[in-house]
């Protein structure tokens, strides 16, 4: 455990930090932990020091800023690795006990529920945190697919720590396309091409808001006649194990329709084409697009798979996302259920539908029982539904505005005794970069979170 600060300390770094000095070079020169650093820093942010406090009147004050109760812990935790054994996933040090804190989200350790959601601005560490996340989870052979839009996940960026124990696999779809075929079958499509036609017409309803009921009816036919002019029909369940066409006979068959002067429905099939066309622009999904295949991702053995999705139109790449998420669930559906296999990375949740019927909310309610599970994160806590948050069994909140108190809200309903919502704003609110609050099993705490880097010796 490291000695506590003395006042002389606290005013140097409190001074360095004023002046720009970064943190870890504070505490190198001063020969403190970073962990103190970060705590200064925590209530350098909150303006604990600008009320006219000294350290005697600021020990005795009779309301200390609530988030001050908590983080003022930091100060004296030393980063250190528990003697305890746990078969979880490192996330770092719990500030209180200075204990290791795991996330352990596997089955066979009496998780029912692996699924994890993360929320914190823009540079509080949540895509180091998921890289090192993801990485601890490659060392205990659990593959990881991160969907990344902002190429915040790009190899051309990443820790060396990260290529060398994640092993990862940049797939970039955007740019080569992907070898994923939206009309393929799967077992659980019980009435075949009909399935498959509806679930097309529901992701386009989902994400383009133009098309409605007339249009959504025109988008399922014209799926379901492309099908059955590549000899697999609802009729003959045989038929059904036919290669199926590829993505952009859907546009051939719309453009015949809007151009056949007999039928009534031309003016739809028109208008339904103008508003999904960019789809057929970028033409992501094609054979000769970059290989990927589900049975490889699953029996990879500890690697990180990442779908490469920026350069898409925003509505494109929730398209793309989720024909993908369906596919991988069909897949994983048809080897039925089973250990945990992979998780699935949802960086930017703002760009997920979460409503009935969608595949991200499939996988948040039967995931565990098919062995996926799923990383939600995103900026703010309005980017999540209520869905996410009840079927997340943990939750990392790093520094996050909450000026409504929506996430402290619902943290605080789901904790047993503890903080009131407002003490949880409070100290969510002045988090510093890489400190997060953890909410698991109806109890919240803070952790500083251990990279990469800091835990290779643990392997």
């Amino acid at each position: 455990m490291a000695k506590k600060l003395s006042e002389g300390q606290k005013l140097k770094i409190r001074d360095m930090l004023r002046q720009g000095v970064e943190s870890k070079a504070i505490a190198e020169h001063l020969g403190v932990t970073s962990g103190q650093v970060a705590a200064i820093s925590a209530h350098v942010t909150m303006g604990s020091y600008d009320k006219g406090q000294t350290k005697t009147d600021f020990d005795l004050a009779e309301e200390e800023p609530p988030s001050s109760k908590i983080l003022s812990n930091l100060e004296q935790i030393e980063p250190q690795k528990s003697n305890k054994v746990n078969s979880g996933i490192l996330l770092g040090e719990n500030i209180e006990t200075g204990d290791d804190d795991y996330w352990d989200p596997f089955p066979e350790s009496g998780s029912t529920n692996p699924h994890a959601l993360i929320v914190g601005e823009s540079g509080v560490g949540k895509t180091e945190t998921i890289r090192s996340v993801v990485t601890e989870l490659a060392q205990k052979g659990i593959n990881s697919i991160i969907f990344d839009y902002g190429q915040g996940f790009s190899l051309d960026d990443a820790p060396p720590e990260f290529l060398e124990y994640a092993r990862p696999v940049e797939i970039h779809a955007s740019r080569d396309g992907i070898n994923i075929n939206p009309f393929q079958l799967f077992p659980f499509d019980i009435n075949g091409p009909l399935n498959v036609a509806q679930r097309v017409a529901d992701t386009f309803q989902r994400v383009y808001s133009q098309i409605g009921v007339q249009q959504h009816a025109v988008l399922r036919q014209a799926v379901i006649e492309l099908l059955s002019d590549s000899e697999i029909k609802a009729e003959n369940e045989e038929t059904w194990q036919n290669d199926p066409p590829w993505f952009h006979g859907l546009q051939n068959q719309l453009e015949q329709l809007s151009n056949d002067g007999g039928n009534p429905q031309r003016r739809i099939a028109a208008n339904v084409l103008s508003h999904i066309s960019t789809v057929f622009v970028f033409n992501t999904f094609r054979e000769g697009g970059e290989k990927l295949t589900w049975k490889d991702v699953a029996e990879a053995d500890g690697k990180v798979f990442i779908i490469q999705l920026k350069g898409l139109e925003h509505s494109l790449e929730r398209v793309v996302t989720e024909f993908l998420l369906w596919n991988l669930i069909g897949f994983i559906e048809s080897i039925g259920p089973g250990p945990l296999k992979c998780f699935a990375v949802l960086d930017e949740a703002h760009k997920l539908a979460f409503d009935a019927g969608s595949p991200v909310e499939k996988l948040l309610r039967e995931g565990r029982k098919f062995g996926i599970g799923l990383i939600l994160a995103s900026q703010q806590p309005e980017d999540f539904s209520s869905v996410a948050f009840s079927n997340t069994a943990t939750k990392l909140i790093f520094q996050v505005a909450d000026e409504d108190s929506k996430i402290s809200r619902q943290i605080s309903r789901k904790l047993r005794g503890g903080h009131s919502f407002e003490e949880i704003r409070q100290t969510i609110t002045k988090l510093p970069r890489g400190v997060a609050y953890i909410v698991s099993e109806n109890t919240g705490y803070i952790t500083k979170i251990r990279q990469i880097k800091d835990r290779i010796n643990s392997w």
